[in-house]
């Protein structure tokens, strides 16, 4: 159910989300939506750094910048949830919220009184209301770390109409002040920021307001084009006594009851799109389960060399293998996983058992790997690319596994077309950037555009400024993908034409480290011709399979060779901005008739329910007769090989 227009990115934020970024970053997630989730290499940040940095814990700020993190492409985030136990709610200011009686309380409504350092004027916003759905109290034991599988089998999407997408950081404004920012007294949902010391809080600031934002935003994004997956990661602690707001926090006397467990709170808002531990147990206890990984059509199936399986009692099972992208966004219809990453002593006694079959206990998600960095970025130790082991080992095990990006000096203003060197070789080699420093002194309602350079540094997929402009009235001009193996960016992808002769991509499809590079040419239409037996022309899933595959290049390149790109597995051949692996791959998102290139978006389960019961009250045959023939997108489209038509909002 939507909740208003919580999810408010500024246009700023919107603007860095144009092609071709935008068009490449829906081709590298469509690349993974095979390979299980846990080894996806996608930035975290820490909600702290990015909207609190100054100590102002303001629900309109906060919602700003949230959504600005959330619209960036940002999808996975490090949360500080404090309980208050004077107000029996989990908040997000780390110092209980005084009574608004208190003499400590010497906040006035919006319209007098200055109470933050930071430049934003806030206007009143609605209470966040904590909904409560009782959870099981059943334990869920879990293994922490997987191996996943690896299919070659390639679903990518197609743009929304749009024209040449050659972009230049110069026609992306800087926000010389964001919407949420004025002169003037910051002001929450109940008119007053409480001062707490050192921080300033407003009273609805809790985690169920963000879950609010959170399911707002999934409810806007829920299109096949759009919908990824997202991770919150949950560090719980004791708030600060409102009497003492700047000393340390005391073990609390009273702890959550039913109704205000943290489960209560996720799933008050995001039931419907949540991925539960219960659910991972069930699965991997039957991989052949008519509603499991393996069932359905073999194309849609995990790709190979991942995680590990076994035959029990007649059943395949795994014990610690995750589920992929295109199965819990396209068929499960869950896209959120919430974990916890910490829990203070001081909550020792906090019952995480009533949490156990909704919250992933500690530890699952968390993997953290040491890393030294050169000074131009490059990494000194730490890197997971070993281009010797071509199968999954402990050293190169890149599950859930992340690294702490280094200080960054970064403008105001940044050239969004130049990627972070330290955050790029994070994340060629295997380990998810976690950002645990806000960037350019400054949060990301008043200034998105640090955090937009900071998320398109992981793109691992496309060099800056591609997929370039293809020639329409050219079949294959610009309509096929080669990896450069020098330049400036060095392993990134460029679009070639597709009767080029070059040197092609092999890849083993059981082992997702093992490429071969042969060192005959041959165009698009003739590449699988060159590859090994065993092997299959293919393209890179991951960030960590496509150093992998520059390294096979580099050894097998003569001097000459190296100067050459290489054919990948991957073309817009059938609808041009739909980039898609194989030849006769048709685009999943765009019907064959349609001309004008615009994106199918998903009709809402609500809208769909409401549509239903209307048809059903009036001529329902003949209703049903026009759906089938509509064109304009709420027809049924095969992404991933499942049919699909939305994702719960």
């Amino acid at each position: 159910m939507s909740d208003g227009a919580l999810y408010v990115p500024d246009q700023a934020a919107l603007d860095t989300v144009t092609d071709p970024w935008s068009e490449a970053l829906r081709a590298q997630r469509d690349l993974g939506l095979y390979i299980p989730i846990n080894f996806h290499t996608v930035p975290a940040i820490s909600l702290k750094a990015a909207c609190f940095n100054k100590n102002l814990y303001s629900d309109k700020a906060f919602q700003k910048c949230f959504s600005n993190l959330l619209a960036l492409g940002l999808r996975r985030f490090n949360v500080d949830v404090y309980w208050d136990q004077l107000n029996s709610a989990w908040s997000l200011c780390p110092a209980e919220i005084a009574p608004a009686d208190s003499d400590t309380n010497s906040s006035s409504p919006s319209s007098s009184s200055s109470s933050s350092s930071a430049s934003t004027s806030i206007s009143p916003s609605p209470t966040a209301t904590n909904q409560s759905v009782s959870s099981s109290s059943r334990s869920v034991s879990l293994t922490a770390r997987q191996t996943v599988a690896t299919q070659t089998s390639l679903f990518p999407s197609s743009a929304p109409t749009v024209e040449a997408r050659q972009i230049s950081s110069s026609t992306i404004s800087h926000p010389a002040s964001s919407s949420s920012s004025a002169s003037g007294s910051q002001t929450g949902g109940n008119g007053f920021i409480a001062p707490s010391g050192s921080y300033n809080c407003t009273p609805s600031l809790t985690l169920g307001y963000l879950t609010r934002i959170l399911s707002n935003f999934l409810e806007r994004s829920a299109t096949t084009t759009d919908a990824t997956s997202t991770l919150l990661l949950l560090n719980l602690h004791a708030a600060a006594p409102w009497s003492s707001p700047n000393s340390p926090a005391q073990k609390p006397g009273q702890l959550p009851q039913t109704g205000n467990f943290i489960s209560d709170i996720i799933t008050g808002n995001l039931s419907s799109n949540l991925y539960t531990p219960q659910r991972l147990e069930a699965e991997r206890a039957d991989l052949d389960d008519n509603d499991g990984w393996f069932s359905g059509n073999e194309d849609t199936h995990p790709a190979s060399g991942y995680y590990e399986t076994h035959q029990v009692d007649g059943r395949l099972i795994t014990t610690d293998g995750w589920p992929t992208e295109a199965f819990i966004v396209f068929r499960a219809l869950q896209r959120l996983i919430v974990s916890f990453r910490s829990v203070d002593p001081l909550l020792s006694d906090y019952n995480l058992t009533v949490d156990a079959p909704t919250i992933f206990p500690q530890n699952t998600i968390r993997h953290s790997n040491d890393v030294a960095l050169n000074s131009d970025g490059t990494l000194a130790t730490g890197c997971l690319l070993v281009p010797s082991e071509t199968t999954i080992t402990a050293s190169t095990n890149s599950s859930w596994m992340l690294a702490t990006a280094p200080n960054i000096n970064i403008d105001a203003n940044p050239d969004l077309l130049v990627p972070l060197s330290s955050i790029a070789n994070l994340t060629s080699c295997g380990l998810s950037p976690f950002l645990n420093s806000s960037l350019a002194d400054t949060t990301a309602d008043q200034n998105p555009l640090p955090y937009a350079a900071f998320t398109r540094s992981y793109e691992w997929t496309f060099a800056p400024g591609e997929p370039s402009n293809n020639t329409a009235g050219n079949s294959t001009m610009g309509r096929c993908t080669a990896m450069y193996t020098n330049g400036t960016y060095r392993g990134r992808w460029r679009t070639v034409d597709c009767a080029a002769s070059l040197r092609v991509a092999c890849q083993d499809p059981s082992v997702p480290y093992r490429w071969e590079v042969p060192s005959e040419r041959s165009p698009y239409i003739n590449a699988q011709s060159l590859c090994p037996e065993g092997l299959e022309f293919s393209v890179p899933h991951t960030a960590l399979e496509n150093s992998h595959l520059l390294a096979a290049a580099l050894a097998s390149s003569s001097e000459k060779e190296v100067r050459e790109p290489i054919l990948v597995n991957l073309n817009s051949l059938d609808v041009e901005d739909c980039w898609v692996a194989g030849e006769n791959t048709t685009c999943p998102y765009v019907p064959p008739t349609d001309t004008d290139r615009a994106r199918v978006v998903v009709v809402p389960t609500v809208a769909a329910v409401i549509i239903f019961v209307c048809a059903a009250l009036t001529f329902f045959v003949k209703c049903a007769a026009n759906r089938r023939e509509d064109k304009r997108g709420r027809r049924r489209r095969m992404v991933g090989g499942w049919e699909y038509e939305g994702v719960p909002s």
